[in-house]
């Protein structure tokens, strides 16, 4: 409520500042009958005092050096390279979401462990670190005991984001811990 009687005070006193009207020249002396006969003669503008008066600043623009205000700045810093991973990635895996896949098995306790990812076709596929996994072309940043954490990166707005999603090992649903090997049975039945 403050913020518009001020806006409107503001245009009032604007506006009547612009209505007034032009101050009149002002009067000039009147000379006596013998000064006006020879006052033409001295007002007459000679050469000489027309290249005593300054003449009027001209301003110029130069825009040499600076740059265009109504120009983005990202702009101006040129082309800024983005690799699209989904072109760049070949490898079977790129071909599917990362919620689409599950991770099956994994082998760790040494210095390069591996992981096996299932894609939605039932086909297993082996992943290291740095194996490209996924539409976007995250990379396997990660692997540990019951988890892979793949690391897709995206770029906009000039900066880069790096989104690490994680695929859990699941356990298996299908064996009790009274699982009989030999006949494929629970023990209780």
């Amino acid at each position: 409520m403050f913020k518009a009687t001020m806006t409107t005070a503001a245009l009032a006193l604007t506006l009547a500042a612009c209505e007034e009207a032009p101050l009149p020249p002002p009067p000039v002396a009147a000379a006596p009958p013998a000064a006006k006969a020879a006052a033409p003669a001295e007002t007459a503008p000679t050469p000489v005092d027309a290249a005593a008066a300054p003449a009027p600043y001209i301003y110029s623009y130069n825009p040499v050096g600076k740059r265009d205000p109504f120009r983005s700045p990202l702009e101006e810093l040129g082309p800024v390279a983005q690799v699209n991973p989904v072109t760049t990635c070949t490898e079977p895996l790129c071909a599917f979401d990362l919620d689409q896949l599950k991770l099956v098995a994994v082998v760790t306790g040494d210095a390069n462990p591996l992981a096996m990812v299932e894609d939605p076709l039932g086909r297993g596929h082996i992943v290291r670190r740095n194996t490209r996994v996924g539409r976007q072309g995250g990379k396997v940043t990660q692997i540990l005991r019951d988890s892979l954490t793949v690391t897709e990166v995206f770029s906009g707005n000039g900066e880069i984001i790096k989104n690490p999603v994680t695929l859990q090992l699941k356990a298996d649903d299908r064996q009790d811990p009274s699982y009989n090997l030999m006949t494929g049975k629970n023990y209780g039945e």
